[in-house]
């Protein structure tokens, strides 16, 4: 029963579905949680901020930093589990090789000098982009990131003017996908490379006894290229533990994990466990929400000493009662009901303002003055008119539908 429950394929499915439902409510109220606020490499991106300056990088969020910390204890017991197990975007990779074989494509074996040039591109990505969203405090790649491109797939609005060539790049990920097995996670992934070095410091991995026949069925299945017969312990820094290779192996214990006693599924079991409680505690504890304040003090086109006033009386309060969990959601239920107006109820040229608008542009859709607009939702002076309504979204933690309502009543 229980290997049937820890399923990998079964768990894949799950977190995809689970995070398209994420980006379809997100997509129709902003009260429910944005692409960045679902990035478990957002909490890698926003360490350095954390640690000297105590803010969350811009558009980051609480929820960011323990979704990567989950990611982190479970790699710290299991490697990069949560890369063959759990990652949407490695999924779709391997969905998208599934689909080329039923095509008939050919699968592409890269090997030699070009998977060698390839192979060091994760960790050029990931240097790169730490070094620069530390400096900037801000997420400078956003726009091409395939992540928010897949989590904006029903904000085709957004999707078009903010993320156009994240989606491009996945496109053209998923189009390589369909002959070369997992090709975002061999050469770009930058949280892939951000815990590599856990697959050889991980309590369990994949060994290989001395009953080993040589006959190489586990590095046919394997959807990463590593040369397992060549190997005693399974810790290559690009193997996902998706456990193909032990399950696949013809030859009872000649591959393992290194307690014996336990099976793939059971190793899913514990990623499973591990990571769900991570979360469980960071909801609990009120955690989970944190960052919404928090990264408000980033940087990027917002002033950093800049609050709203729920965010003022957060900080009156001290930052360790900054406003979370229930609180947070108190606050917007009061929000809606005091605001009776929907998108519905609202004239035609307030409809058609999306989230990328601008400030400058919302004045001249609707003829009130950027004056007006920033009486409406109290933002203070030092805000640029080219601010879009999707940075006061995050800025204030108000929906579309609520700021809108707000303008609504200055026509």
């Amino acid at each position: 029963m229980l290997k049937k429950i820890m399923n990998r394929s079964l768990w894949q499915g799950i977190l995809v579905a689970s995070f398209l439902v994420f980006a379809f409510l997100h997509a129709f109220d902003n009260i429910y949680p944005s692409a960045h606020a679902l990035c478990p490499f957002g909490g890698l991106v926003s360490l350095y901020s954390l640690f000297t300056e105590g803010t969350f990088v811009y558009r980051t969020h609480g929820s960011s930093l323990f979704l990567f910390l989950a990611i982190v204890f479970s790699a710290i017991l299991l490697g990069k589990i949560f890369c063959g197990w759990f990652c949407p975007l490695g999924t779709l990779g391997e969905w998208s090789r599934k689909l080329g074989k039923k095509l008939g494509i050919k699968k592409i074996e890269v090997k030699g000098w070009p998977d060698i040039l390839l192979r060091p591109l994760k960790y050029v990505l990931l240097g790169v982009i730490l070094y620069f969203a530390w400096s900037l405090g801000e997420l400078f790649y956003k726009g091409w990131c395939p992540w928010s491109a897949f989590m904006t797939v029903f904000e085709p609005d957004e999707l078009i003017e903010d993320v156009l060539m994240g989606g491009i790049i996945l496109l053209v990920v998923l189009g390589l996908s369909l002959s070369i097995e997992r090709f975002f996670c061999r050469y770009l992934c930058p949280l892939g490379a951000a815990i590599m070095i856990f697959n050889r410091l991980s309590f369990l991995k994949p060994v290989r006894s001395s009953t080993c026949g040589a006959c190489k069925e586990c590095e046919k299945v394997c959807p990463v290229g590593i040369k397992i017969a060549d190997m005693e312990k399974i810790n290559d820094s690009n193997c996902i533990r998706c456990y193909k290779c032990i399950d696949k192996c013809p030859k009872e214990g000649a591959l393992s994990l290194n307690l014996k006693s336990l099976k793939s599924h059971h190793a899913g079991l514990m990623a499973v466990l591990v990571i769900g409680i991570t979360v469980l505690f960071a909801i609990q504890m009120g955690y989970w929400d944190r960052g919404r304040t928090l990264s408000a003090q980033g940087m990027g086109q917002l002033d950093r000493q800049s609050f709203s006033p729920w965010q003022q009386q957060a900080e009156e309060d001290d930052c360790d009662e900054i406003v979370v969990g229930s609180e947070r959601r108190a606050f917007q239920a009061s929000q809606d009901a005091r605001e009776q107006g929907t998108i519905e109820d609202l004239n035609q040229e307030l409809q058609e303002i999306t989230a990328m608008a601008t400030i400058g542009e919302i004045s001249e859709e609707t003829g009130l003055s950027e004056v007006e607009i920033y009486e409406a939702w109290d933002l203070p002076d030092s805000f640029s008119p080219d601010v879009t309504l999707r940075e006061i979204i995050d800025y204030t933690g108000l929906s579309r539908r609520q700021l809108l309502a707000k303008l609504s009543e200055q026509l």
